[in-house]
């Protein structure tokens, strides 16, 4: 059994200097004694977590010769370690200091085999990268490390351009290539640096979870962004992605791309599309994309899409997408879209899940006709733990009627438009019920066991007859 090292009041944000590295590793000392005293041990502590405190180079040369010493450990504490939680370390530092510390901790590592690295939230810049590349690249790590965050860095397009050097650099063997996880969250790569990710996934053989979100990438960057999923899609490298969060990107002009490699990822469970740019005829197509993979997505956000604005045909398709996910789906999310009451009431109408804990329909465009759906579709989620329907136009009595149906489930509706119903700029042809009003068809989509009650009330007639 081994341990996980991590900093005192791990929630409370701190500059760490000498006499506090001193006392943090005189606390360590004690958990390792524990552990020693617990059994035989070789290896005494596989995670180290420094996360969230800023240390200055006098500590951080503290923890690096503790972890990296054979006085009192053999062998040494970084050895064994193979999680290294390093984000957030250089909070507040002068670009000199900050370097230092990076290097320094980085080093540390230089023994240890490690499998996941998380470097997020250290501005670090192609500098900070150069400094850490023991971490990144380093010879013990190069058939070992699996799982890399690199989120809010501020990566630039020249710095991503570093990253991918060292992530690709060898000819037989090279990081990318056994990375089952990779994050670039919340960076500044621009277009050039969606081809500099493009050409690290190009080489990876095993990837599960591909976040590069928030990249401020336009349409041209988003194209290759694209292309390299569908180079992975064509290799048969798709079929291990469980996670995907391409949120924040423009694929306006590639959704077909997009849609392409979407039909490979056959075991997603997760999928992030929020604000990229798809409108009705994207949604369209990447909805068909999932419908013929059948993939069992517990999450979903398709939200800031403009899906709604040309058409009704995006809500269609996403409804016909949830009637096909019932089984799996816990989170919905389709909020900031221009979604209308009919739209609303096809999605509404197809939910009938024991697993769906989250409806998130912020900020559409939708009134009395799809909130009526809305209500109803309540009793076919009986684990529904929260549901927003905020800056809609419902009128007074109908956000009544919903506090009642919903009760504590219903977040805060304060930016509801009240005084009017979004409804009443609709053509009354396309408020009409798909399935005709008040139909026997209707109500049996509102209650699926309307045929089975209405036989077993036959039967009991002709008994008592």
């Amino acid at each position: 059994m081994t341990i996980t090292l991590v900093t005192s009041n791990p929630k409370i944000r701190e500059v760490i200097d000498d006499a506090k590295a001193t006392e943090l590793i005189a606390s360590w000392k004690e958990q390792l004694q524990e552990e020693i005293s617990s059994g035989d041990n070789s290896i005494l502590c596989d995670k180290i977590v420094l996360d969230g405190k800023s240390y200055t180079p006098a500590a951080a040369k503290i923890i690096a010769s503790f972890l990296t010493s054979t006085d009192d450990y053999k062998p040494s504490i970084a050895s064994g370690v193979k999680v290294a939680i390093l984000s957030d370390i250089i909070a507040s530092q002068m670009e000199a200091e900050a370097l230092v510390v990076l290097e320094t901790i980085s080093d540390a590592f230089k023994e240890s085999r490690l499998e996941e690295v998380d470097l997020s939230d250290n501005a670090m810049g192609t500098k900070g990268v150069d400094a850490c590349k023991t971490v990144l690249s380093g010879p013990s790590v190069i058939d070992t490390l699996q799982r890399l965050k690199l989120c809010n860095n501020g990566l630039s397009q020249y710095t991503m351009d570093e990253v991918s050097l060292l992530l690709t650099e060898g000819d037989s063997s090279c990081i990318a290539k056994n990375l089952t996880q990779i994050h670039f969250y919340n960076n500044m790569s621009d277009d050039d640096g969606c081809n500099s990710f493009k050409k690290i996934i190009a080489i990876a053989e095993n990837l599960e979870d591909i976040r590069f979100s928030g990249t401020r990438a336009k349409a041209k960057g988003s194209v290759q962004i694209t292309s390299g999923l569908n180079d992975l899609a064509k290799n048969g490298k798709l079929g291990s992605i469980t996670r995907l969060d391409l949120a924040d990107n423009s694929f306006g002009d590639c959704y077909e791309d997009l849609a392409d490699a979407l039909r490979s990822c056959t075991k997603l469970e997760y999928l992030d599309l929020h604000d990229c740019c798809l409108g009705d005829d994207g949604i369209v197509a990447v909805c068909d994309a999932l419908l013929e993979v059948q993939a069992p997505l517990s999450f979903l956000s398709l939200s800031g899409n403009d899906v709604g604005e040309d058409s009704y045909e995006g809500g269609k398709s996403i409804a016909a997408l949830i009637k096909s996910i019932n089984k799996s789906i816990v989170s919905f999310h389709a909020s900031e879209n221009e979604l209308k009451s009919p739209g609303i009431r096809s999605i509404a109408r197809a939910f009938r899940s024991d697993t769906v804990k989250e409806i998130y329909l912020n900020q559409n465009e939708c009134g009395t006709v799809g909130a009526n759906e809305v209500m109803k579709m309540a009793s076919r989620l009986p684990n529904l733990e929260v549901i927003q329907l905020d800056a809609n136009g419902f009128l007074p009595d109908i956000v009544d009627k919903l506090i009642e149906v919903f009760g504590d489930k219903l977040e805060e509706m304060e930016d509801n438009i009240d005084d009017e119903d979004y409804d009443e700029e609709l053509d009354p042809e396309d408020l009409k019920d798909d399935l005709g009003v008040n139909s026997k068809q209707d109500e049996t989509e509102e209650d699926p066991d309307v045929d089975v009650d209405a036989l077993a009330n036959e039967f009991s007639q002709l008994a008592s007859a």
